[in-house]
């Protein structure tokens, strides 16, 4: 077995060696915080405390986020396809209308069937003019339309009423 340094030492001799040992330790700790900019008395100062942000700050900071989204947005350009570029400022007004009521979704597509004529309307079309989404009059035709005679295929996607 190895033998211990300190076993060796005298009592007083060891006494001293940790006063060096504390002084050396409070030394150290003085140093790092001269070095992170904290004086000795503000290591038993509480953490500042964090205050509740005002509506009004709230506000500016959301109006500054909503202009820097815009701005890296940049401006709206028009459609290239003058279908969608005719139809985009009904289109959100279409989004906006409160929900039609129920049970009316036949009346309407047939009605709309008929006045198309004879080369009909796309299911997309169709859901616009109604202000409906895709996915319901999708389902309409693959469900309800089967049972109408008149309501005929055109085209994949295209519908037409034959009287």
């Amino acid at each position: 077995m190895q033998s211990n340094p300190l076993a060796n030492i005298s009592l007083q001799q060891l006494k001293h060696a940790v006063a060096i040992r504390e002084e050396i330790e409070s030394l150290e700790n003085e140093l790092s915080r001269i070095i992170v900019g904290q004086s000795s008395r503000a290591g038993n100062a509480a953490p500042p405390r964090k205050g509740k942000m005002s509506r009004a700050a709230r506000a500016k900071i959301s109006a500054a986020m909503k202009a820097r989204w815009a701005k890296r947005k940049g401006p709206r350009r028009a459609s290239s396809n003058p279908l969608k570029a005719a139809r985009a400022p009904q289109l959100v007004n279409a989004k906006t209308k409160k929900p039609s009521p129920r049970g009316h979704l036949k009346e309407r597509i047939i009605r709309t069937l008929k006045t198309a004529g004879k080369p009909g309307v796309t299911v997309k079309d169709l859901a616009w003019k109604l202000g409906t989404s895709y996915g319901n009059i999708n389902v309409w035709f693959r469900t309800t339309a089967k049972g109408v005679k008149e309501v005929k295929k055109v085209a994949p996607g295209r519908f037409a009423w034959a009287s």
